[in-house]
């Protein structure tokens, strides 16, 4: 016994959980990657738990973009000549500029999927969120993006106009990776697909989450659903009640901006109540988890970022969300039948790149051409 402890005592990993009592631990498993987690209780459970993850068989998600000193990074500009709606969005996904990057920050897509199906054999994504680590500024920044956007999608060099979440459908994370960079200049280093129907067993295991629930939003879900929840500034949710309140659309005016805004309280609590679970209740809700996640990293690549996460102190990092919510970025319309989301893509860009590193290689004249000006029809 008192081997094993100075052998804890000598193994920097295992002393600063021990010493913590693995609370910062907790935290890293569900903060990287916001959902596969879990990088350093010991080499022998996270060994056991990465076999479960679907890593190996799928291709790793690249681009060719190499990775910039931010002030190597070569300026672009909005677009002025396009005839049409679909020639102004095939024109900026096109328009040859440098994606931004940096050697600071790390960028995982996050991508929520509606059943098991999806996740093997392609799916529309229900959920976009892109979680960005930034090891100069010791923040986490959390950026959602609107599944209904409306953009131009290269599949296999087939050019296709349709909503963000198509893109998942046509081409896996490949071209969903693809597209989100084309089009909002960023460079996305791994992708996390995770079966969002898993959550309700997941939460369940951790105990449920807390949340705060606005009143429409409790009325809405008891008319239209089978729950009954009432509202408040922290009410705990079980898993399916969790699944309902974070997927719940048609309650809301401003589209999917409330709708964004939910996933990310489920995401936080969920965090927060990993980190005040027991290990009991973190090993059950691994088993659940795991068996619903892909993903392009290796099982190297996730002890890796799960040892820097604790030497480095990713770990203390604050957390801070982003969504493209403001009037001046985004407008809600159709096309067709459809309804959609409208993107001011250059600025939505500026401001995607500026909240995730804190600059941007995008300048914009004032009497420059705004997408808005090619759509006929607005809600």
């Amino acid at each position: 016994m008192e081997k094993n402890k100075k052998q804890k005592k000598s193994n920097p990993i295992a002393a600063f959980l021990w010493k913590n009592k693995r609370r910062r631990a907790k935290n890293l498993y569900f903060i990287l990657t916001a959902f596969v987690v879990i990088f350093a209780v010991g080499m022998a459970f996270i060994n056991e738990k990465l076999e479960l993850i679907d890593t190996g068989d799928t291709p790793e998600v690249q681009t060719t973009q190499p990775i910039y000193d931010e002030e190597e990074i070569e300026i672009m500009t909005s677009i002025d000549s396009a005839g049409s709606l679909n020639d102004y969005l095939y024109q900026w996904a096109n328009n040859g500029g440098t994606l931004y990057s940096s050697k600071n920050v790390l960028n995982v897509l996050l991508v929520g999927l509606d059943s098991r199906d999806a996740l093997e054999n392609g799916g529309r994504s229900d959920s976009l969120i892109l979680v960005s680590l930034n090891k100069k500024t010791k923040k986490i920044n959390m950026t959602s993006f609107f599944r209904d956007t409306w953009c131009h999608i290269n599949v296999g060099g087939e050019d296709r106009y349709a909503k963000l979440n198509s893109s998942y459908f046509y081409g896996g994370p490949v071209v969903l990776i693809d597209t989100i960079e084309k089009n909002f200049k960023i460079d996305i280093d791994h992708y996390v697909a995770v079966d969002f129907s898993s959550f309700v067993d997941i939460i369940n295991a951790l105990g449920g989450i807390t949340v705060e629930v606005q009143e429409y939003e409790a009325n809405y879900i008891n008319r239209t659903t089978k729950h009954t929840i009432e509202s408040g500034p922290a009410v705990t949710l079980n898993g399916s009640e969790a699944l309902v309140f974070a997927r719940i659309r048609k309650s809301d005016s401003d589209s999917d901006v409330s709708r964004t805004r939910r996933q990310r309280q489920v995401i936080e609590s969920f965090i927060k109540s990993a980190t005040n679970a027991s290990l009991s209740q973190l090993n059950d809700a691994l088993d659940t988890l795991f068996k619903y996640v892909k993903t392009d990293m290796t099982k190297m690549q996730i002890l890796s970022y799960g040892t820097q996460a604790i030497t480095n102190g990713w770990v203390t990092y604050d957390i801070e969300q982003y969504t493209l919510s403001d009037d001046d970025v985004f407008k809600t319309g159709y096309v067709g039948s459809s309804a959609v989301v409208f993107m001011d893509f250059p600025l939505a860009a500026q401001r995607v790149q500026t909240a995730v590193y804190g600059d941007s290689n995008i300048e914009l004249p004032d009497d420059r051409v705004k997408l808005f000006s090619f759509v006929k029809r607005f809600t």
